[in-house]
């Protein structure tokens, strides 16, 4: 049997704004590709297909043999050989991926670069009608007369989904973002679509085990539901809403990773830079004092006029003075430091931390200052509190956000004080070990993106 190709030359033809006939038009029509009668199929073609370069034809015969051909030369290549007859093929063109549908309801995948067979797939119990790939050419879908739709998996070479339906799917297509699949059923004059679960929710794509037997789905309508599935689908929603907000993720899923919190970066991102804000925001024009009201000192009744003196705001007055001598009490976060430093647990030092903005972590941090009424020991019950949350790898951004702004503030004590220094030692190593442990997570994470990149691509 001889393959032929046409090639319209004028497929309407107008003369005079009528049409010039259906002989004429088909003499303008030629054959230009006629493959040679002694190497071409014995029996009819089943299907033919071309690469998207135009420089293969694969045509396969019904007799089980898929022969490829150079397609501008018409001169055959090689010829694979089956041992059962062919019914559909399906040429995926950018991975030159090709499915071949056979009587015997299994299904082949063909390799067209290297002319060999790369995958087998069995399942179907009646004639398959039809299949697609998907766009990145990891999933084929099959369709058969047994009523069943099939995935397969073609880098494992094994199923990942099937199901039964009330009518035979005689086409189906998959959309390119394959995020619907298109089926058209026996009977039928509906076309239906099919959402795939991966793109909105979590689904396990474990191959099926060999006994799975595959349950009916209900097809797609557009039918009004009635109110006893209207209430079924609300329980549905709330039970599925329970289940979800009963899952709590772990507050730490190895100590091995690094675990950052959960508070939102304008909280720590812009503690460095507090002074360039405040700068930024400040008003271009000092505001103007409110003009002095008139007022009238009391004056006390008798023949020469005194004023009342209020002996309250005196006593006031003096008593502030007293009190005066005993400014600079220690911050919130300095007593809690002290109490964190005799226990050796500053758990409660990071939850306050955290309760508070960037404005009032930059004066709880300068607090500790010993003009401003810390201490040099409480300094470095601060840096310890660093190493514990260090340790212990959670935390990660704002802890170093805490540091930076400590060293920023107080650079100059802790370069004079021998105290603090050591413990800026013991600090500077830890923090070394954490940033080369971030960078190999780092790396290896990079080198695995790339790796996945490169093998897809």
């Amino acid at each position: 049997m001889s393959v032929l190709v046409l090639h319209p030359y004028d497929s309407c033809g107008l003369e005079n704004g009528r049409n010039i006939g259906l002989r004429k038009r088909c003499n303008r029509i030629t054959g230009i590709y006629k493959l040679n009668i002694s190497q071409t199929h014995e029996s009819c073609v089943q299907g033919i297909a071309i690469d998207g370069l135009n420089q293969l034809t694969i045509s396969a015969g019904r007799e089980g043999d898929i022969k490829f051909w150079k397609f501008k030369d018409r001169v055959m290549l090689e010829t694979c050989k089956l041992d059962s007859t062919v019914s559909k093929i399906l040429l995926h063109r950018e991975s030159s991926m090709l499915a071949v549908a056979r009587d015997d309801f299994h299904v082949y995948i063909i390799d067209a670069d290297t002319r060999k067979v790369v995958r087998k797939f069995v399942g179907h119990d009646n004639r398959i009608t039809d299949m697609t790939f998907s766009t990145d050419a990891r999933w084929l879908v099959t369709a058969a007369m047994d009523c069943s739709l099939r995935v397969w998996d073609l880098p494992t070479g094994r199923p990942i989904d099937c199901f039964l339906v009330d009518s035979a799917v005689t086409s189906l297509s998959m959309s390119p973002t394959y995020d619907f699949l298109a089926t058209c059923h026996l009977d039928d004059v509906g076309v239906y679509l099919w959402a795939n679960k991966t793109l909105f929710s979590h689904v396990p794509l474990t191959a099926l085990p060999a006994n799975y037997e595959p349950q009916i789905i209900e097809m797609p309508s557009t039918r009004k539901h009635t109110a006893a599935e209207s209430v079924d689908e609300e329980a549905q929603d709330e039970e599925e809403e329970f289940i979800r907000a009963e899952f709590k993720s772990a507050e730490q899923i190895s100590h091995e990773l690094v675990t950052l919190s959960l508070l939102p970066n304008s909280r720590w991102q812009n503690l460095l830079n507090l002074d360039i804000i405040k700068q930024r925001n400040k008003p271009k024009e000092p505001p103007k004092a409110p003009k002095a009201a008139p007022f009238f000192l009391p004056t006390v009744a008798g023949l020469e006029p005194k004023f009342a003196v209020d002996e309250d705001a005196s006593k006031k007055e003096a008593k502030s003075k007293l009190e005066a001598g005993n400014l600079m009490p220690l911050c919130t976060l300095g007593q809690l430091l002290k109490r964190g430093n005799s226990s050796k647990n500053y758990d409660k030092v990071l939850e306050y931390m955290k309760t508070l903005g960037p404005s009032a972590v930059d004066v709880e941090i300068r607090s500790l200052a010993p003009e401003m009424g810390g201490s040099v020991s409480v300094m470095c019950s601060f840096l310890q509190f660093v190493q514990s949350v260090l340790d212990t790898n959670k935390n990660f951004e704002i802890i170093q956000a805490y540091l930076g702004l400590f060293l920023k503030v107080h650079s100059d004590i802790l370069s004079s004080e021998s105290e603090l220094v050591k413990e800026l030692e013991k600090l500077s190593a830890l923090q070394s070990s954490s940033w080369c442990a971030v960078q190999d997570l780092f790396n290896q994470t990079l080198c695995l993106v790339n790796y996945l990149r490169t093998a897809v691509i």
